[in-house]
């Protein structure tokens, strides 16, 4: 992996957390619950996946950054919603949202800086979201391929959001620092 990649990535992701709408966000799971928005937000995800995978090699290469964001924006929206439906906040600090999108990823941001834990989670996703490009090569069979794994994938970032102790949402000593 292009560590010019990871970089590019890690600063969308303060991006992606800066533009997302916590009201909205909290709107939407107060009507829907948060399974109903977890599910929602799956099958977003699903669809940029789909549609990355449906025409084989000649849509992955515009199709897969554009997957690749809409993934991590549906993953930050259910990280979000986990920590408004857990909290009653939708509005979180970008260090301790990290912490908590990293602990969803398995990365243990113990004493790391800010910086350092948001490149490690940015490998982290870039690892995750394109390791699976190769089942999108063949023409609609990468569609079926590249939608069922992006919605797997954020049901299960959901099922361990909500599998984490309340503390995790309320514990700000282990944030990382800038």
């Amino acid at each position: 992996m292009s560590e010019g990649v990871a970089h590019q990535l890690s600063n969308s992701l303060e991006f992606i957390h800066k533009n997302l709408d916590g009201f909205k966000i909290k709107e939407k799971v107060d009507s829907m619950g948060i399974d109903g928005y977890i599910n929602y937000c799956a099958l977003l995800a699903a669809g940029s996946g789909a549609a990355a995978g449906i025409g084989g090699p000649i849509t992955m290469i515009v199709g897969v950054p554009v997957d690749v964001a809409n993934t991590v924006a549906q993953q930050f929206r259910v990280t979000l919603a986990v920590i408004y439906h857990r909290t009653g906040r939708y509005a979180v600090s970008f260090p301790e949202f990290m912490k908590i999108v990293g602990l969803s990823l398995g990365v243990e941001v113990g004493m790391m800086g800010l910086q350092q834990v948001v490149r490690v989670i940015a490998q982290v996703i870039l690892k995750k979201l394109t390791a699976r490009a190769a089942g999108r090569m063949i023409p609609f069979m990468g569609a079926a391929v590249g939608g069922g794994l992006n919605y797997a994938f954020i049901k299960t970032i959901g099922k361990t959001l909500l599998a984490f102790e309340d503390s995790i949402f309320t514990d700000r000593r282990a944030l990382p620092s800038g």
